[in-house]
């Protein structure tokens, strides 16, 4: 088991690259350095540089290639130009407060009405202590943002075949397919973090692309937000999750009280 000091989301993805199940989902990641700038940028156009200890969307930086340079939005708002590498890793030295980052590759996200979405899938151990599928949404930007949490960035929720069918992401006879696949990989992160620590819920952040692909964008364990689901028209999902923590806890009090 892995103690809480070293969960940050480069170990988290170091951690789940060990699956041959959840591995497949994990985008291109390193440790930043400014070294892997050039090399990455190469390669993928635009990339996300993510403050390894922080939530909800906090510092997270898209770096991107232009036709006269690199541009760069902290959160959100306007970009910040840069015309050489040089000049865009001062940049980022200026914008980097936290103690480490992790640099990965930019998705092009599917987007509704022009902004982009991800899927929040949300698992919790039920009465018997077993991970059950709670429900899932699709978390979109607000007007200027570049992350999709809902809180911080200003954004909405709605449901993830109506994100699915309208962003045109997929064909509408594939939507039932991708609900299947987005709850069948949850479930393999969830047995696969059963390695690392243990946890009563999970919320997994999935990228859904422009062609269609699933991508794990992040793995939420400590508190991942219940009142997220509260924001559907539909409360089914809201009042699931509650039932099932509800569930869970009882469980752990009954087994307190016997020990």
């Amino acid at each position: 088991m892995h103690d809480l000091i070293s969960s940050s989301k480069w170990s988290l993805h170091q951690f789940f690259s060990k699956s041959p199940y959840v591995r497949p989902y994990l985008p291109p990641t390193s440790l930043y350095q400014p070294a892997l700038l050039e090399d990455y940028l190469g390669k993928y156009g635009t990339v996300y540089i993510k403050p390894t200890r922080t939530h909800m969307g906090k510092g997270i930086m898209r770096v991107w290639k232009t036709a006269d340079g690199f541009s760069l939005v902290k959160e959100r708002g306007e970009p910040v130009q840069a015309g050489s590498l040089s000049e865009l890793k001062q940049q980022l030295a200026r914008q980097c407060t936290e103690k480490n980052y992790v640099i990965q590759k930019g998705l092009d996200l599917a987007e509704l009405d022009g902004r982009p979405y991800d899927i929040r899938v949300m698992m919790m151990r039920n009465g018997l202590g077993k991970w059950q599928y709670a429900g899932m949404l699709a978390k979109v930007a607000g007007s200027d943002s570049i992350i999709t949490n809902v809180a911080r960035g200003g954004g909405y929720a709605v449901t993830v075949p109506y994100a699915l069918t309208k962003s045109k992401a997929v064909e509408p006879e594939q939507v039932k397919a991708i609900v299947a696949k987005l709850i069948q990989v949850s479930h393999r992160v969830c047995a696969h973090f059963n390695k690392y620590r243990h946890s009563a819920q999970i919320g997994v952040d999935f990228a859904i692309d422009k062609q269609g692909q699933l991508s794990i964008i992040e793995v939420n364990y400590d508190f991942p937000s219940h009142a997220l689901f509260a924001k559907l028209k539909d409360k089914t999902y809201f009042h699931n999750i509650k039932r099932l923590h509800y569930q869970y806890k009882n469980r752990v009090r009954r087994k307190k009280k016997k020990a």
